[in-house]
C-alpha cells in the first residue's frame, strides 16, 4: 500500500489561489481538483486531495468568486446549511401584492450561494477570479 500524505491547508490555499489566477476561470470543481492535484504533485507524489476540499479552500481565497449552479429539490425541505459551504443559511423574504412577507428562498453570506425554494442542490461550481 502507498503511503499518502495530506497537505497543509495554507500550502493549499496559495496553489489554489495560483491556480485560478492562471486560468482566470475554471468550470468544474473536478477540474480545480486536477489541476490543483497536479501542483501538489510537484512538490510530493503521496499528496493527496479531494475536490470537495479544494472548493472549500477556494472559498476562503477572497478573490474567488464561485457560482453556483443548482437543479430542483425533489422534496422541499427547511435547509439551515449552505450546501457548498456549510456555512449558515439566512432565509430570503419577499413581498407579496397584499403586503405580507413571504419566504422566497435562501442565501448564504459567506459564499454568496442564493437559490429559491426549489432549486437547493449544487449540480456544477465555477471558480472566476475577481481582480
Amino acid at each position: 500500500m502507498v503511503p499518502y500524505k495530506i497537505p497543509k491547508e495554507d500550502f493549499v490555499y496559495q496553489i489554489v489561489r495560483d491556480v485560478v489566477r492562471k486560468r482566470g476561470i475554471i468550470e468544474t470543481q473536478e477540474e480545480l481538483c486536477e489541476r490543483v492535484d497536479k501542483r501538489l504533485k510537484k512538490y510530493n507524489r503521496n499528496f493527496v486531495i479531494s475536490p470537495k476540499r479544494v472548493r472549500r479552500i477556494a472559498i476562503k481565497v477572497p478573490n474567488i468568486k464561485i457560482k453556483v449552479k443548482t437543479r430542483k429539490s425533489p422534496k422541499i425541505k427547511n435547509i439551515k446549511r449552505c450546501p457548498a459551504c456549510k456555512g449558515r443559511l439566512k432565509k430570503i423574504y419577499g413581498v407579496n401584492l397584499i403586503d405580507k412577507e413571504v419566504h422566497v428562498g435562501y442565501a448564504c453570506s459567506k459564499c454568496n450561494f442564493s437559490s429559491d425554494l426549489k432549486s437547493l442542490v449544487p449540480m456544477k461550481y465555477v471558480f472566476i477570479w475577481d481582480k
